[in-house]
């Protein structure tokens, strides 16, 4: 009988084995595929590819390509669903968990973010960025002393990251603290001298504490570090004109008109400078060809300018 079985076809065995090692070979050519899809950007057919491939086995490997895809894509929802996957199939990568808790943030998703921080934390103690990330979240709560204590036992950890520091300066710049925020800054610029938001931050705890000198002088900074950057600009010549260094102010927004033609903020303070100055003409232009470029309402635009309001909800 074995005889005409080897003769005639394949042993039952035999078959199955067949369709095993095709179905590999298809799992491959999919993964494979999808992985050279993404080295030249085709985004969509790689993540095309992953989902054919995993349609015939569910590999971890492979889902992590498919949650990169995503994030590429832009589908945050979908690449956190290719995460929870990845958890299913492996609980003891933390580094799963690590990456879903920043798309949570991503999405608003605070809750979910700390626990997966947390489940991290169970697992290592020691890893700092679960702490940070549970940080940035208390942030996102509104509860400033919860993500505080986060922070400091990330610096516990590693004390060498200028982003945590700056994160922590912030919030005790909100609970004003002022002192200790500086503290933080410093260390953050220390730790990367060339980081513009902390410059900006920095300038608004000197403000704070009403050393305008030191807070104009770090909006300049920010604005030699980068020539685009618009918010310095407005700053620094917000503080201009609070010396009333009017002259300078408008000086100083010639050079940011200059660098970035289209910046209708800046038009519109130049106009209020030159209302100062007592240029009327100078500052109707301006204000008008401001309102056109930020796409003012006409109940706005006919409004005095009120140039401290401009600079009200500025990030820190």
């Amino acid at each position: 009988m074995g005889i005409f079985k080897s003769l005639f076809g394949q042993t039952s065995e035999q078959a199955e084995e067949n369709k095993d090692k095709e179905k590999q070979r298809n799992f491959d050519i999919f993964k494979y595929d999808g992985l050279k899809a993404m080295k030249i950007g085709k985004i969509g057919y790689a993540v095309r590819c992953f989902n054919e491939a995993l349609a015939i086995e569910e590999e971890f490997e492979t889902l992590n390509y498919l949650a990169l895809a995503y994030i590429q894509q832009g589908d945050v929802s979908e690449a956190i669903e290719a995460y929870s996957r990845m958890t299913l199939l492996d609980s003891e990568e933390t580094d799963t968990f690590l990456n879903r808790a920043q798309l949570y943030l991503q999405e608003n998703q605070a809750e979910a973010a700390i626990a997966d921080c947390e489940y991290i934390l169970t697992k290592k103690s020691t890893d700092y960025r679960a702490h940070f990330l549970i940080g940035q979240a208390y942030k996102m709560l509104n509860r400033p002393e919860a993500a505080i204590d986060s922070l400091s036992k990330a610096i516990e950890i590693k004390n060498d990251m200028a982003d945590i520091f700056l994160l922590r300066s912030g919030l005790l710049t909100e609970l004003k603290q002022y002192d200790q925020a500086l503290q933080d800054v410093n260390t953050a610029i220390r730790l990367a001298p060339e980081e513009e938001n902390a410059y900006m931050q920095r300038g608004a705890i000197y403000e704070a504490l009403k050393d305008t000198p030191s807070a104009l002088q770090d909006y300049t900074t920010v604005v030699e570090l980068n020539p685009f950057h618009e918010q310095a600009y407005l700053e620094t010549g917000r503080l201009l004109l609070e010396q009333h260094l009017i002259e300078e102010a408008i000086r100083h927004f010639d050079e940011a008109i200059e660098n970035k033609p289209d910046f209708g903020r800046a038009y519109t303070a130049r106009g209020k400078a030159k209302e100062l100055k007592g240029d009327t003409i100078g500052a109707l232009d301006d204000l008008k060809r401001g309102a056109e470029l930020t796409e003012e309402t006409d109940e706005t635009s006919k409004q005095p300018v009120n140039f401290n309001e401009m600079y009200v909800n500025r990030p820190l």
